[in-house]
């Protein structure tokens, strides 16, 4: 009984913890998206260019919905520092018309880390709506970060999305942000603050 009391203690606690992650705007994994692999067979073929002294090709992976419809596709140019591409959303109930932010992660590493960022504005209709792509530098301890901060996030703006540069503290949590361009979301499109 015991042990059954405490299973249950802990699911709920992962389930509030969930809940409140989406209620803060934090970016949680998803099933509903998926990011491909680079199979086999192009990656074979990007090794026998790249030792023959070739340029090889840019490869493609692709972001894809749940019923596999392709919304996206990045390239891959350096397949030697490439490790991964993941995706995250966060519910889009403080922009108005806005169903969900995607975030599109993809990773370079050699001895730090180079992090690339592109964000989708999925409208209650469907449409994504692109935001400018972000970039920086991850080595080790808790570096700075460029992000996209919205509205129902610490340090958010009412109807702006921000793109700031987030301190962390010792915990890899957001202590601090510096703005570094503000976009006013008007139901519709993305508007740059002058």
């Amino acid at each position: 009984m015991h042990m059954f009391k405490y299973l249950m203690i802990s699911c709920l606690a992962l389930l509030y913890a969930r809940a409140g992650a989406q209620t803060t705007g934090e970016f949680l994994e998803t099933s509903r998206y998926t990011v491909t692999d680079i199979d086999e067979d192009t990656r074979s073929a990007y090794w026998k260019a790249f030792s023959s002294g070739k340029q090889p090709e840019t490869m493609l992976v692709y972001l894809k919905d749940e019923n596999g419809k392709v919304l996206h596709d990045l390239k891959i140019t350096d397949l030697e520092s490439y490790s991964e591409s993941s995706v995250t959303v966060s519910n889009g109930q403080s922009l108005s018309n806005v169903a969900e932010v995607i975030h599109l992660r993809t990773d370079y590493d050699v001895c730090c880390s180079n992090i690339y960022s592109t964000y989708f504005l999925k409208t209650k209709d469907g449409a994504l709506i692109k935001l400018p792509k972000t970039e920086y530098l991850h080595c080790d301890g808790p570096t700075p970060i460029t992000e996209y901060r919205f509205p129902n996030q610490k340090f958010g703006i009412k109807d702006h999305i921000l793109l700031v540069k987030s301190y962390l503290n010792d915990q890899y949590e957001v202590d601090s942000v510096e703005v570094l361009k503000s976009y006013q979301w008007n139901g519709k499109s993305v508007v740059a603050d002058h």
